[in-house]
């Protein structure tokens, strides 16, 4: 008799359970492989479009500037300051008895905490990423930032959005953008940077490289136990 949870049942069971992962695990490393294959093309082939490619681009473009993506229905986004708050105590009740007049109940000891900057977006429009600058056009807002001036620029990890650090601006600011968008908005700031900076080339390099890297990480399908293929033999032949 088969030691308990290894039976022909239980080991065909586990099996088609890791090929269901298997799977699901394939079809995500084909979208990468995928996109990657599609960034490395665009890479060695688009150059950016100028006004003269499509008359309709939102933005005034200056002599020799190519746009490598519009990115509509973004937001601009810049730091606002949170309220203060009490920590370490209590700060009381206050009633408003009349005009003017106020009474106050209860405070204890504590000190109040400045309120913290977190990125609000506080206008909507169109961005424009070119080889030489990014720029928002709003409503009521725009924004520049020159790369002749950028001293960083970093991708939120969690949600949407790309912050801008350029030396002409105190505080760093920048775009938020719908989900689905962030992986070609991504590739294609670095793209446009890349063709600002000419350093195409080394972009294409490590491009490439991230290839290698996840070719090598190809998911490999699991062995079908020897004690399982009869019971599957037997669910095929039925």
């Amino acid at each position: 008799m088969a030691p308990w949870g290894l039976g022909k049942g239980s080991a065909l069971r586990r099996y088609r359970k890791a090929m269901d992962a298997y799977r699901r695990t394939l079809e995500s490393w084909q979208q990468e492989a995928e996109a990657l294959r599609g960034h490395i093309a665009m890479a060695h082939q688009f150059q950016g479009v100028t006004a003269a490619d499509e008359p309709s681009l939102p933005l005034q473009l200056h002599a020799g500037e190519r746009v490598f993506d519009v990115v509509e229905r973004a937001a601009l986004v810049e730091p606002r300051k949170l309220p203060d708050r009490w920590v370490g105590g209590y700060s009381g009740f206050s009633f408003r008895l009349a005009r003017g007049v106020r009474y106050h109940v209860g405070a204890t000891k504590g000190r109040r905490v400045p309120g913290e900057e977190v990125p609000t977006a506080i206008d909507t429009g169109t961005a424009s990423i070119t080889d030489r600058r990014v720029v928002f056009q709003g409503s009521r807002r725009s924004r520049e930032w020159d790369y002749a001036k950028l001293l960083g620029y970093q991708h939120d990890p969690a949600q949407p959005l790309t912050l801008f650090q350029v030396s002409n601006r105190e505080k760093v600011s920048g775009l938020m953008y719908d989900r689905q968008l962030a992986e070609e908005v991504h590739f294609r700031l670095a793209l446009a940077l890349a063709h600002g900076r000419g350093e195409v080339d080394q972009l294409v390099r490590h491009l490439e490289q991230q290839q290698g890297e996840h070719e090598s990480e190809r998911p490999v399908p699991p062995q079908l136990p020897p004690q399982a293929r009869s019971a599957l033999g037997r669910s095929r032949d039925g």
